[in-house]
């Protein structure tokens, strides 16, 4: 962290906005499916809050992006769902205790009691005394600050926990078939499905998120890789993804998938070859594999399998057949794989024949 810039209020603000590969010219939304029936987007200790309201908020974004695509238009409204939820909490905290909405926050803040001397100390050290470059004493008020907007932004999620909220908004899901190399165990209640290109600096990127991912659900989350090289863009990828498959026919894959990505600027022919031998693949029978052209069909299989479902960019997830596009922070995951442990394990569907589109 090297500045405070993107962390406290009144200062310069960084966009975190989501970044993938794209092998298309133009934008490719994935098929629409019918509107939803429910109205209701959730529920608070039983006052609703309509779909309508939430398109109301987002009414703009709406304009803007012609949200055709199923998961935007689902993603805008679960954004504007929290919001709302938030504002109702708000709202109905106060009147429980007799005060303004906005004054609600200030009470619990008191509550808190002040930031301690220890609280700073442990923010300095864990994010800015290795640079050394500014002292404890001259950031002391604004890391203070920043602690109390944290704290602050926190009172809707400690009222979230008191209150009883029951989401009925439901993100369409689609089917795809959790085939590949894969981490994790089979009976996993939650797949992600990776659609990648190894040539593509995002899925790069993404690894160390899926590690985390892996690491955080040992027992819940299995991850299965399949290929979708952006010929256009990444000349060098569809040969890149027939020599994992290759390497996989070996038992090597996830070794030489790292491999590829810690090198992606280097994939040609013999790059790959030279990869196999270094990670001790039989290289005579890697060489004919990967001449002959082996899993050229599960490649294109692969590709076609995405396509089928509107993803033309890479990195892209179907998570239990949620869809996740882009490098993704690893908070976007637990988002999605907390409520799918949360839904009865009879109501699972993380694997299913492939259809043309969101079911």
């Amino acid at each position: 962290m090297k500045s405070l810039a993107v962390l406290l209020p009144g200062a310069a603000c960084l966009a975190l906005g989501v970044v993938a590969c794209s092998g298309q010219r133009g934008s490719t939304s994935a098929p629409t499916p019918a509107e939803a029936s429910v109205e209701v987007a959730a529920e608070i200790d039983g006052d609703a809050i309509t779909v309508a309201e939430l398109d109301d908020r987002i009414k703009e974004e709406l304009f803007r992006s012609r949200a055709g695509d199923p998961s935007k238009l689902y993603g805008l409204r679960s954004d504007a769902l929290d919001e709302l939820i938030r504002e109702r909490l708000l709202e109905i905290e106060g009147k429980r205790r007799g005060v303004p909405a906005d004054a609600v926050v200030e009470l619990e803040l008191e509550a808190m009691g002040p930031v301690t001397e220890e609280e700073i100390v442990t923010f300095y050290e864990e994010n800015f005394a290795k640079q050394g470059d500014r002292t404890l004493d001259e950031i002391r008020e604004q890391i203070e600050r920043y602690l109390n907007s944290r704290r602050a932004a926190e009172v809707p999620n400690r009222l979230r926990e008191r209150a009883k909220i029951e989401v009925l908004l439901t993100a369409p899901r689609y089917d795809v078939v959790a085939e590949g190399p894969s981490k994790g165990p089979a009976g996993a209640r939650v797949t992600i499905v990776e659609f990648s290109d190894f040539q593509c600096p995002y899925c790069q990127r993404v690894l160390a998120t899926m590690d985390e991912v892996l690491a955080k659900y040992p027992e819940d989350v299995r991850l299965v890789y399949r290929h979708l090289p952006l010929d256009r863009i990444h000349p060098n990828a569809r040969g890149a993804a027939e020599a994992a498959a290759c390497a996989d026919e070996q038992g090597q894959f996830w070794s030489y998938h790292d491999t590829l990505f810690q090198n992606n600027r280097a994939l040609g022919k013999e790059d790959l070859v030279r990869y196999a031998t270094d990670a001790g693949l039989d290289a005579t029978r890697f060489q004919a594999c990967f001449d002959e052209r082996r899993f050229k069909d599960k490649v294109e299989a692969d590709l076609q399998a995405a396509r089928a479902v509107g993803i033309s960019g890479t990195p892209a997830f179907v998570v239990n057949g949620i869809m996740l596009s882009g490098a993704q922070p690893a908070e976007a995951f637990y988002k999605v794989i907390d409520q799918e442990l949360a839904r009865p394990a009879e109501s699972d569907d993380a694997g299913s024949a492939p259809t043309a589109g969101p079911s």
